[in-house]
């Protein structure tokens, strides 16, 4: 047998091709994977933040003897926090969910107001919805609006 010494060390068109295919496959999977870690995080900073504010609302609604009230809007999935001035209530805060929906609330007509001893008008879930329909529920109890996220709803449902 005759070896040719002109011979080329390389890597054919076929195998190049075979390896493009699995850095593309895997890619392709860690960005879908990525995607919904983000989603996933949204859903959870968001419920993080109306648990926060709800808990918010309520010291200062004890704090400063006043009443404060939160207004809930499914349609727009944004809510408002108003304070009290004398015969008015002036916006406060102003919340516009981004990617999230704010899915479903049970208050009476979607607002709850706190007293000015800090206690709410009454107890109720806030349902938060990602792009991927993943839920979590910010749970209020009523009298002392012990506030929780939980991805399962609520016993009484």
């Amino acid at each position: 047998m005759i070896h040719s010494k002109n011979r080329n060390k390389g890597y054919t068109l076929i195998e190049l091709m075979v390896v493009v295919g699995i850095i593309a496959l895997l890619l392709g999977l860690s960005l879908n994977g990525l995607n919904n870690l983000i989603q996933w995080n949204k859903l959870n900073v968001a419920a993080a933040l109306l648990s926060s504010e709800l808990k918010n609302t309520q010291s200062m609604a004890f704090y400063e003897g006043i009443y404060y009230k939160i207004d809930f809007w499914e349609s727009l999935d944004r809510y408002r926090i108003y304070k009290q001035k004398e015969v008015y209530y002036e916006v406060y805060k102003d919340i516009q969910l981004e990617d999230i929906d704010l899915f479903n609330t049970n208050y009476t007509d979607d607002k709850v107001y706190f007293y000015p001893n800090g206690v709410p008008s009454m107890g109720g879930t806030v349902t938060l919805k990602n792009k991927r329909g993943k839920i979590l529920y910010v749970i209020m109890t009523p009298v002392t609006a012990r506030v929780r996220v939980s991805p399962e709803p609520p016993e009484n449902w």
